[in-house]
């Protein structure tokens, strides 16, 4: 009996001790300001604006494109959103080139939190098509029937956020052991991302000399569309595909290099430049020159710009209004 209750007991305590280690937030773990996600622009049709057939003649339509933004980047000049139609000729429907392209209406506000934590959606934008106003119309008659498959691309600027923290102790090298110091050097810290198709999926930091910290980092692409570089719209060249820039601030005024970037340059405690990925990631590498009299953390903010392209499609048939 007694071997009994002693075994309830040791059973009742370690899932007491595995219930803590899994309820609440880790020591260290930003408490985060971000909506999150790996969203930015969603884009849709507006339900029943494309139909899913028409006339060969005499039956006009329009086409209406909704953007909403998921994720945490404000697009704040309208000529950063482009969405275009494509998948037919515009002649065969009355229309220009012109007329099936056209920026976004607005500037897109990001979702965001409150200072409860509560989420307040980001802005929702319609586009209207033919851009010039009127309508789409098949211009001669067929025989039988043809499908096409229209498409709405949207390019946008888009960009993220990410936030952690560095480990700077007096005795870097850990001479005096590591017990009952602040934070350690040598481990994977945590990483709070804002939302958008692009993250920092990992952060590692290590002592490189007496005076030196390095990290890595990963960033990945997590969306369903392509990148691009930034300002480029959305330019499909090889040299420009799958490329990213970057920003590093250490909040340490000077002693930051970084490996991996072209273009870097170093400025006070920020380090910028451009990287280009592999496989939808890409490894940074950086190490800060650190002097500290005492123990402490220094939040580390990873910025990342591109452009961003994504599409969706419908079928449309046009049929002879004769049968």
């Amino acid at each position: 009996m007694r071997k009994l209750i002693l075994i309830t007991c040791l059973t009742i305590l370690l899932a007491l001790s595995f219930g803590c280690g899994e309820t609440g937030d880790q020591p260290g773990v930003l408490g985060s300001k971000f909506v999150g996600g790996m969203e930015g622009l969603s884009i849709m049709f507006a339900p029943g604006s494309l139909p899913d057939q028409v006339f060969d003649t005499n039956q006009p339509f329009g086409i209406s494109i909704v953007l909403t933004n998921k994720g945490d980047y404000t697009i704040e000049n309208s000529a950063d959103a482009t969405v275009k139609i494509s998948g037919i000729d515009p002649v065969d429907f009355g229309l220009s080139t012109s007329d099936l392209m056209q920026d976004s209406p607005t500037s897109i506000r990001g979702a965001q939190k409150d200072v409860q934590g509560q989420v307040i959606q980001g802005e929702t934008v319609s586009l209207e098509f033919p851009a010039s106003g009127g309508s789409f119309a098949h211009q001669k008659e067929i025989a039988g029937s043809v499908t096409y498959n229209i498409r709405a691309d949207v390019c946008y600027k888009y960009g993220t956020t990410a936030n952690t923290k560095l480990c700077i102790l007096e005795d870097i090298l850990g001479t005096t052991g590591s017990q009952g110091k602040l934070c350690q050097i040598n481990q994977e810290k945590p990483v709070d991302n804002s939302g958008a198709p692009v993250q920092i999926a990992a952060f590692r930091e290590s002592v490189s000399s007496n005076n030196k910290v390095s990290f890595v980092f990963k960033i990945q692409h997590s969306g369903t569309g392509t990148v691009h570089e930034v300002g480029s719209e959305c330019a499909k060249e090889f040299q420009q595909k799958d490329k990213v820039h970057v920003r590093v601030d250490t909040g340490v005024s000077d002693g930051l290099q970084c490996s991996g970037l072209t273009g870097g340059s170093a400025s006070g405690s920020v380090y910028e430049g451009d990287t280009q990925l592999l496989n939808g990631e890409r490894e940074i590498r950086c190490t800060q020159t650190v002097n500290s009299p005492t123990d402490l953390e220094k939040l580390v903010t990873i910025e990342l710009t591109y452009d961003y392209d994504q599409y969706i499609s419908q079928q449309l048939e046009v049929t002879h209004a004769g049968g």
